[in-house]
């Protein structure tokens, strides 16, 4: 998974939480790209981050 692949404000939203980009980091190529399908269809900032922070809550 590239880092161009990711959409502008995901990565932004990822640089700035730790514990979301460990979860990210360990997800399978196919959940990594379900998520990166969630991203694409955000419109704004709040669910972008709202997203993310879900990401962070993973064990």
């Amino acid at each position: 998974m590239e880092r161009e692949d990711m959409p502008l404000g995901f990565a932004f939203r990822m640089a700035l939480n730790e514990k979301a980009q460990e979860n990210f980091s360990k997800m399978t190529d196919e959940e990594k790209r379900q998520v990166l399908d969630a991203a694409r269809t955000i419109s704004s900032k709040a669910q972008m981050q709202n997203l993310v922070d879900d990401l962070g809550k993973l064990s």
